[in-house]
């Protein structure tokens, strides 16, 4: 059998549960007994400019209000780390007042509920996150009663705008489930939900026992390049996440057939984020294996290489890169998943350079 520590290295799977505001998706995810992330903590601030408006308010029934982004990166957290910081969202207020740290402790299965939930769908799966994606489906008028219920008592909005809001959205619950189920979600009743629930958490323990006792991962030979600058509170590090991930890694990837360490870096750099460097510019920082970010039940071993060049300002990622960020060397800031890579190997090796 694998030793413990590496069985711990196994990410954890995730349930994504959608339905109307208010059809009671939060209790269902309670009798279930599992951790659970509420996905509305993950609106984004009225204040934001590009928020959609509807019913001389800002519309928090279209995607376009919630930060999906955010909400990714909390969950692949969740999966590999068991902990993560979430947004703690006011909605009568309208906009985060704070964080929390959730930790799933020894769960296998964590829930992702909300009303955007289908948009995480497609991620989780090409991350080999997903469990399960269902939707709660339950009678119109039960809906609109629980909703209206729910939203007097915790003053979300004046009274009149709830009601006109409820009513819309009861107008419109039909369509939206037809929409649910064409993204591949499955409707279920409370009672049906929270049995399947629990099941799904079973198969998940059995799962993770089967893959316990499975052979030697995976290995990617890959390269990567730590970009170095100078911040305000010292040397930072140049990080990216891919589309539809919520690791940070560094510029990089997989060697073509043929192709050196070092040609591999000299190509992904310029593919990613546009900058043609010459060999002379790199310097080997070390050769390192680590648990692969976001390839379950597989390893990467990376030639890293040091790079000093200025690297232009705005920078603009490419190919199938996101976004980046600089953190620092030293004291990285919470938040952000770093790939194991990062945390084991390159930035202890940074520091000791």
């Amino acid at each position: 059998m694998t030793a413990p520590a590496a069985a711990s290295s196994l990410p954890r799977r995730i349930v994504i549960v959608a339905g109307p505001s208010g059809s009671g998706k939060g209790e269902m995810s309670r009798r279930a007994g599992l951790p659970t992330v509420p996905l509305d903590e993950f609106y984004r601030d009225h204040d934001d400019p590009s928020l959609p408006r509807r019913f001389g308010i800002v519309d928090w029934d279209d995607p376009a209000s919630w930060d999906a982004g955010a909400a990714l990166e909390a969950l692949v957290s969740l999966a590999h780390e068991g902990r993560a910081q979430v947004p703690v969202y006011s909605i009568p207020r309208s906009r985060r007042t704070g964080t929390t740290t959730l930790d799933v402790d020894g769960a296998e299965l964590v829930i992702a509920e909300g009303i955007f939930a289908a948009e995480l769908i497609a991620p989780l799966q090409a991350l080999g996150l997903l469990a399960d994606a269902i939707v709660l489906h339950r009678p119109v008028p039960v809906v609109f009663a629980l909703r209206l219920t729910r939203d007097l008592r915790e003053g979300r909005k004046p009274p009149l705008t709830l009601l006109r809001r409820g009513w819309a959205l009861a107008r419109e619950q039909r369509g939206d489930l037809e929409r649910w189920r064409g993204a591949g979600m499955r409707p279920v009743g409370l009672h049906e939900g929270t049995a399947l629930l629990r099941r799904l958490t079973q198969l998940a323990e059995a799962e993770r026992r089967q893959r316990w006792t499975a052979g030697a991962p995976t290995v990617l030979e890959i390269t990567a390049v730590a970009f170095l600058r100078e911040g305000s509170g010292g040397e930072e590090l140049l990080t990216v996440r891919k589309r539809g991930t919520g690791s940070y890694m560094q510029v990089g990837g997989k060697l073509e057939p043929g192709e050196s360490p070092l040609e591999a870096a000299l190509r992904e750099v310029e593919e990613e984020i546009g900058v043609r460097l010459r060999a002379e510019d790199l310097e080997v920082l070390g050769e390192f294996e680590a648990v692969a970010a976001n390839e379950p039940g597989t390893r990467v071993r990376s030639t890293v290489f040091r790079c000093r060049t200025a690297l232009p300002e705005p920078l603009a990622v490419r190919a199938e890169l996101a976004d980046h960020r600089w953190i620092s060397i030293e004291d990285p800031a919470p938040g952000p998943r770093l790939a194991p890579l990062m945390t084991e190997h390159i930035l202890p090796a940074l520091r000791r350079a």
